[in-house]
C-alpha cells in the first residue's frame, strides 16, 4: 500500500510530492518521487501526513472522572478532595466490563487526536466486589480494549503495596493493592505471558510501574527493579509530583525520590520519571546521567494545580522529555506540547524558550521520545518503522494558509483537533474522516456506564 498526501513530515521538515509505501506487515519500505510510484499511491489531496503521536502516560479509567471534582473543596480539606472522592468511588464501583468500556472510550479519543500508541499506567487491580484484587484480570480488559479499538499499547503494570510513606505493608487501597511485592511480580509475569501469547509483540506489551515511591518499601523497589531488568522491561514511576511527596520521602529515607530510585538500581535508559514537577537540579542530573526519560503531563498538572515540570532542566541534563495525557481531563497531545512552551515563555519572556525551533522539539517529545520511553516501534515515518501516521486537513480554518516554512508551527501551536482526518496504524486505517468504525457503539456504551456509575448516591 502507498499514500501520496500533499506533504509528509519525515523528521525535520515537510516533504512535498513524495509518496511512501508499506509492506504486508505494515512497515514502511520506501519513499519515492518516481512518476510511476506517485501514480500508484493512494492520493490524499489537501492533507499532510505526520508520524502518529505517542501518549506516554495514561490512566484510562480516569476518563469516567472528567468534569467531576472541578469545584473547590469545603473547609480545610485538601484541594484535590472532590476529585479524590470521585476517583475512589469510581474505583470501588468499576467492573471488568466497565473498565473495558471506559478504556475503549479513552483509546478512541486518543485515535481521534492522532495518537497511535499509548503507555497505560495501570493500577486498578481489583473489581467492584473486591474479587481479583492484585490480579491481572482488569489489566487484560484494558489490553483487550486497545486491541478492539486498534491502538498500540504498552501496559505498565503498577505496584502499590502500602498506603504511603511510613505506612505498613498491605495498607494501600484495596482496589489498587498488591499484597506483597512477590505477588505483584507473579501477577505481572502472568500478565506478560498472557499478552505475549495473545497479541503481536509490537501491538501490545507489558512493562512495570511504581505508583509512587511512598507506596512501596526500599526492598520492594529493589525487587521490582531486579525483575524489570531481568526481563528487559520498561519501568515508569510517578516522582516529584508534589513538594509534600519530596519532603515525606526525605523524612523517611534521607533523600528525595529520584535519588532513592537511583540508589536502588532503578535509573537507566529504560526508566521514565512521570511528572517530576519538583525535581531538583541534582535529580535532573541523575536522570540525565542515566539517559532516562521524563514524562511531562502539563494539562493534567494544570488541572490539579500541581505546577509545571522543569523540562528545560531535564533536556539540558541529557534526559529525554515525552508527553502524557495522565488523567485524561483533555486528550490532546499537541495541546500538551504547546502548553510546555507557553509555560516557559511565561517564566522567561521570549519565544523559542525550549529551543530555537520549539515546534520541532515539541513534536519530537510527542513522537520519538515517547516511543523510546515505551519501547515502541513507531515514533517516526522512516523506512523499517510501522506506517503509523495521521493526516490533517490543510484547509481547516485553524491552519489554513500555512506555507512550507510555517506549517509545522501552525500544527503545533494552533491546530484544532477537528482538523485531524485519518489515522493509520500498521497501514490499517483506524480513523476515517474523523470517525472510528465503532464510534457510535463505543460512545453509547460509555454513556450508559456513566449513568450506572453516578446515578446512585
Amino acid at each position: 500500500m502507498g499514500w501520496l498526501p500533499d506533504c509528509v513530515f519525515t523528521g525535520e521538515k515537510f516533504e512535498f510530492g513524495v509518496a511512501f509505501f508499506s509492506d504486508a506487515m505494515g512497515r514502511i519500505t520506501r519513499f519515492s518521487r518516481e512518476p510511476a510510484d506517485l501514480a500508484q499511491a493512494r492520493r490524499l489531496p489537501g492533507q499532510a501526513a505526520l508520524p502518529g503521536l505517542v501518549n506516554t502516560h495514561s490512566h484510562s479509567f480516569h476518563r469516567v472522572l472528567r468534569g467531576r471534582g472541578e469545584h473547590r473543596a469545603r473547609g480545610d480539606r485538601p484541594a484535590t478532595d472532590p476529585w479524590r472522592q470521585a476517583h475512589d468511588r469510581a474505583a470501588e464501583r468499576m467492573t471488568a466490563e466497565g473498565i473495558f468500556d471506559t478504556a475503549r472510550m479513552a483509546f478512541m479519543e486518543m485515535l481521534l487526536a492522532g495518537i497511535t500508541c499509548v503507555g497505560e499506567f495501570h493500577y486498578l487491580h481489583g473489581n467492584a466486589d473486591g474479587a481479583g484484587a492484585g490480579g491481572s484480570a482488569m489489566a487484560r480488559e484494558v489490553v483487550r480494549a486497545a486491541h478492539d479499538v486498534g491502538i498500540r499499547i504498552a501496559l505498565l503494570n503498577a505496584a502499590w503495596i502500602r498506603g504511603d510513606f511510613g505506612a505498613p505493608a498491605g495498607s494501600a487501597p484495596p482496589a489498587f493493592r498488591s499484597a506483597t511485592v512477590a505477588d505483584f511480580v507473579r501477577s505481572t509475569e502472568t500478565l506478560r505471558t498472557f499478552v505475549a501469547g495473545n497479541y503481536p509483540a509490537d501491538e501490545a506489551w507489558v512493562g512495570v510501574g511504581i505508583h509512587h515511591v511512598g507506596g512501596v518499601t526500599v526492598e520492594d523497589i529493589r525487587a521490582i527493579a531486579n525483575y524489570g531488568h531481568a526481563q528487559r522491561l520498561r519501568l515508569h514511576a510517578h516522582v516529584g509530583t508534589s513538594a509534600e511527596e519530596n519532603a515525606r520521602c526525605i523524612a523517611e529515607h534521607g533523600r528525595g525520590p529520584v535519588a532513592l530510585l537511583a540508589e536502588n538500581g532503578v535509573l537507566d535508559k529504560r526508566f521514565t520519571a512521570v511528572d517530576a514537577i519538583h525535581a531538583t537540579d541534582d535529580e535532573a542530573k541523575l536522570l540525565g546521567a542515566a539517559r532516562a526519560c521524563v514524562c511531562a503531563c502539563p494539562t493534567a498538572a494544570q488541572n490539579h494545580g500541581l505546577g509545571a515540570a522543569p523540562v528545560e532542566k531535564f533536556i539540558a541534563a541529557g534526559a529525554a522529555v515525552a508527553l502524557g495525557s495522565d488523567t485524561g481531563v483533555q486528550i490532546d497531545l499537541l495541546r500538551d506540547a504547546r502548553t510546555i512552551e507557553y509555560g516557559l515563555r511565561t517564566n522567561r519572556p521570549e519565544r523559542g524558550a525550549l529551543s530555537p525551533d520549539p515546534a520541532v522539539a515539541l513534536l519530537h517529545a510527542a513522537t520519538v521520545a515517547g516511543a523510546r520511553s515505551l519501547g515502541a516501534t513507531g515514533g517516526g515515518l522512516e523506512v523499517g518503522r510501522p506506517a503509523d501516521f495521521f493526516t490533517i486537513n490543510l484547509f481547516e480554518p485553524s491552519i489554513a494558509g500555512a506555507d512550507a516554512d510555517t506549517l509545522l508551527a501552525n500544527i503545533v501551536f494552533a491546530l484544532e483537533r477537528r482538523a485531524i482526518r485519518d489515522v493509520w496504524i500498521g497501514a490499517r486505517q483506524r480513523i476515517a474522516n474523523g470517525r472510528h468504525v465503532a464510534h457510535g457503539t463505543i460512545v453509547g456504551r460509555f454513556v450508559e456506564l456513566q449513568q450506572r456509575l453516578w446515578s446512585q448516591p
